[in-house]
């Protein structure tokens, strides 16, 4: 757009000192030309605060390493490289074997604590039982004492009173010692009820890692970089990953700016854009907001101080973008490049040059070495 008006301003040049006969003087020149830089920097100033434009648009998507939950060799791959594939569809499974028996152990465990709960539910029962049986002994026995100690000496015998206190003071220990019992039979119910709860999580447990030997897309996508076969032992780490998705649910269009560039720019506002996969097309979308970091300012922690001779940054931060029509994701791939306008809300008019330029870049791209 700017050799245009490189043009338009020589041709008026030129057609002046044709009109008014104007012989070309080193002073008249430099006029000329301080005009014509004095012009052109007024309007580069204006067009990047207007409507900035970037030629190092990209297309990103989030990519997914592919990491099971458990591990173990594979036993069937259903999912082929780069073929579209929709979210929950099955990409590979991994032998259930030795899972089935593990979940296979949990329910009997559960059965056998579900059990004891039941066998330690009786022994509250009998404990409690015990109970009432001791405490009508003892009331019994403390009533024959009561009864002793109020005849007398000369009704009962002195060896008869002290029978009946021992018989009551027996009670009274039979009736500790079967209080205790009952806690004890109410700790191993309650313990039992304990048992199940965790019986029943490592069930829960031991099926879903059961589960987890079928992996499945976690979006709509495709799958790149196949690392495995059948029989291939994957184990759950992100450093042994199966393979790469690429998911194409979502598509972000990022595009460098220097920061002086942005002032005018905020998130909703419009956007053209065309990409070299796809010349002669003009698409059209709208800012999402801007990365207001970069890496060029970012602190490591550590225990070596910064070198001052490397701090420092270009002043670019990045713009992410996001296209009106969803339809037009599905044809744009992962790394596609382009160039991108921004039109803000200010110095409309000025906007005329990125549309222009937006227009003869499409056409452009049609050339293999644009």
């Amino acid at each position: 757009m700017m050799w245009i008006f490189v043009i338009l301003f020589v041709s008026l040049i030129v057609l002046v000192y044709r009109v008014f006969n104007i012989k070309p003087q080193p002073w008249n020149i430099a006029i000329f030309a301080t005009i014509f830089v004095a012009a052109m920097i007024g309007l580069i100033i204006l067009w990047t605060n207007a409507s900035p434009y970037s030629s190092r648009a990209v297309v990103g998507r989030y990519v997914v390493p592919i990491v099971p939950w458990v591990q173990g060799p594979i036993v069937s791959i259903s999912a082929k490289p780069n073929i579209p594939i929709k979210k929950g569809e099955v990409l590979f499974e991994i032998d259930p074997t030795s899972y089935q028996y593990t979940v296979n152990q949990a329910k009997a465990a559960l059965q056998v604590a579900r059990s004891d709960e039941a066998r330690f539910a009786a022994g509250v029962k009998v404990a409690d039982a015990n109970i009432a049986k001791v405490e009508a002994d003892a009331r019994a026995a403390k009533s024959t004492l009561n009864m002793s100690e109020a005849a007398g000496a000369g009704t009962i015998s002195k060896q008869e009173l002290i029978d009946a206190r021992e018989r009551y003071s027996a009670a009274e220990a039979m009736l500790k010692q079967t209080e205790a019992s009952r806690e004890q039979a109410n700790a191993a119910y309650a313990g039992s009820k304990d048992a199940i709860v965790l019986s029943e999580e490592k069930l829960k447990t031991a099926e879903f890692s059961l589960t987890q030997c079928t992996v499945r897309a976690p979006a709509d996508g495709f799958v790149t970089n196949w690392n495995i076969r059948e029989g291939t032992f994957v184990v759950p780490s992100p450093a042994a990953a199966a393979g790469t998705f690429i998911d194409t649910s979502e598509l972000s269009i990022y595009a460098p700016y220097k920061q002086q560039m942005l002032v005018n720019v905020k998130p909703g506002q419009e956007v053209e854009l065309v990409f070299k996969s796809h010349p002669g097309r003009l698409f059209r979308g709208k800012v999402d907001s801007i990365l207001e970091a970069t890496g060029e300012g970012q602190g490591a922690v550590s225990g070596t101080l910064p070198s001052a001779s490397k701090i420092g940054s270009p002043g670019i931060l990045a713009v992410k973008m996001l296209l009106n029509d969803e339809q037009d994701n599905n044809g744009l791939d992962l790394g596609t490049a382009g160039s991108v306008a921004i039109y803000t809300d200010s110095l409309k008019p000025i906007h005329i040059m990125s549309r222009v330029t937006m227009r003869m870049n499409k056409w452009l791209y049609f050339l293999p070495f644009m």
